[in-house]
């Protein structure tokens, strides 16, 4: 479970991601909650459509049933192969084995991408199970209570048509969406603050430090005649382009020199 929380705590995972495995064509998932728990698994036979969820209401809280959470990958997987399949005598490497489904990787390999940007160095806050079980008992309760009120809400509308709900729902409301007018993109400035940065990135990228010691040295006054000579670079087919027009910087002439600036 560190090693899921880490990975929450330096955003490479997100809660509510899914994960999945498969042992012998069944595929089992399940999706990450706070804390680095997992849960909401779900069972896939071979040769199947029909998803069957795992592992509710095989706990409680309070007397109440609810879902049954993980706190680490190995059990998790272990749990899956050995309750659904029967299966109590095979190591499986887990971290190797199961792929996180919106990044398309391994678990494994995200969490070396963890180790090696250093995300991890920071110390973790002191992890309570208990808390973070508790939280994803009572998120699964809401949910369950809400399902409830749904199809009695449809149950009043199909029985007593034309009449209101005698209560008011409990049920959130889903944002409006928000209808943003996309404009045309606009073509850059070589000179503007905005073309100077993509440069200055590009450079950074490729340019050894004592190319870059020697940009910081000379300022900005003297970044106008590299951009100046950077244009003239640019090369364009006569017989089939027009020569590119700087000023102002039209879309094709951007287009053109961003194209044969990063290849």
């Amino acid at each position: 479970m560190r090693r899921l929380e880490q990975l929450l705590q330096s955003n490479l995972v997100c809660t509510n991601d899914v994960l999945y495995f498969f042992f012998k064509k069944n595929r089992f998932s399940c999706e990450i909650t706070s804390g680095g728990l997992l849960w909401k698994c779900s069972w896939q036979k071979p040769g199947s459509s029909t998803v069957t969820p795992l592992f509710r209401n095989t706990a409680t809280l309070d007397g109440r049933p609810y879902i049954k959470t993980f706190e680490s990958l190995t059990d998790w997987t272990e749990t899956c192969i050995q309750e659904c399949l029967d299966e109590y005598h095979t190591r499986y490497s887990s971290w190797k084995r199961v792929r996180h489904e919106r990044l398309d990787q391994p678990m494994e390999i995200i969490y070396k991408h963890l180790q090696e940007k250093k995300l991890g160095k920071e110390p973790v806050s002191e992890i309570n199970c208990s808390l973070y079980e508790q939280i994803a008992a009572l998120t699964d309760l809401v949910e369950q209570t809400q399902s409830q009120v749904r199809l009695w809400e449809q149950w009043f509308v199909t029985n007593h048509p034309g009449k209101t709900i005698p209560i008011a729902s409990i049920i959130p409301k889903e944002p409006e969406p928000i209808t943003v007018e996309l404009s045309e993109t606009q073509p850059f400035v070589l000179n503007s603050a905005e073309g100077q940065y993509m440069v200055l990135h590009r450079l950074n990228e490729v340019a050894p430090t004592e190319c870059m010691e020697w940009l910081k040295s000379n300022g900005s006054d003297h970044f106008q005649t590299i951009l100046k000579e950077v244009k003239e670079r640019v090369t364009f087919d006569p017989v089939v382009e027009a020569p590119p027009n700087w000023s102002p910087v039209d879309v094709n002439s951007a287009k053109l020199f961003v194209h044969q600036f990063f290849s």
